[in-house]
């Protein structure tokens, strides 16, 4: 009864989970879809229809290669422009679509993680996110029973002020977490920057996607008293402010 009931819960809330993050947003201003974030492909579009309506199911699997910038991401490097922004400044994601309006709300509870990956000789139109990434932002929760993004349309952050100047990939990953094993969900894109300023940071802590996270991880398979909304526990047994992110700790430079 129990694996029904979260079974349930899971799909019910997942109905309204999905979404995409295409929208970069610099110094509060919205800038196009996909303009300076790489457009990804539809899970499965048989009529090759290529809205952001076909784009928002998750991800299953954090070890298929599609985990590091969304599904087919690479295809659509070439023809991603690469924003400028400012070291200090702060820069955000807008979710473009949920199937519920034109920009949507963050629908699914669970957290967001910002990651950067420097271009290697600065070629971000040739980089496919295979090197090593370092955590500069994460949005958890506000309470036993509250996510910070939980209903809100867009995750803003700033970037430390001492990250060295050079061209990134700048990764989102909002994580549907869940008790079952390996039934996590994921929604990932990466934005072209190229960052300006002093420098004089050193990042530490680095992850690789994938291959960094396993499946069993704290913060990916998580205990029922962390299930938001799950029905598997009483409200005022929730216990959220426990929950441990995946992933290195923030480098805030």
């Amino acid at each position: 009864m129990l694996l029904i009931t979260l079974i349930g819960a899971i799909l019910v809330r997942g109905a309204l989970a999905h979404q995409v993050h295409g929208i970069l947003l610099v110094n509060d201003t919205e800038t196009p879809p996909w303009k300076y974030v790489r457009d990804v492909g539809p899970e499965y579009n048989p009529y090759g229809e290529t809205s952001d309506s076909t784009k928002i199911s998750p991800q299953m699997d954090i070890n298929d290669l599609n985990i590091t910038c969304g599904r087919r991401a690479f295809d659509s490097a070439a023809t991603t422009d690469t924003a400028d922004v400012l070291a200090g400044s702060e820069v955000g994601f807008r979710v473009s679509y949920d199937g519920d309006g034109e920009y949507g709300h963050w629908w699914h509870p669970g957290p967001a993680q910002i990651y950067l990956s420097r271009a290697p000789n600065d070629d971000i139109k040739n980089y496919r996110g295979d090197g090593e990434w370092f955590k500069i932002a994460y949005g958890g929760p506000v309470g036993n029973n509250k996510w910070l993004l939980w209903g809100k349309p867009e995750f803003n952050f700033t970037i430390p002020k001492t990250t060295p100047p050079g061209k990134y990939l700048m990764r989102i990953e909002t994580i549907f977490p869940t008790p079952m094993f390996n039934y996590s969900q994921w929604y990932v894109n990466c934005a072209q920057v190229n960052i300006l300023g002093p420098g004089g940071g050193t990042p530490t802590q680095f992850a690789k996607f994938p291959g960094t996270y396993g499946i069993n991880d704290p913060g990916i398979r998580i205990p029922e008293n962390q299930f938001v909304n799950g029905g598997l526990v009483p409200d005022s047994e929730m216990r959220l402010l426990d929950y441990k992110a995946p992933g290195p700790e923030v480098w805030t430079g």
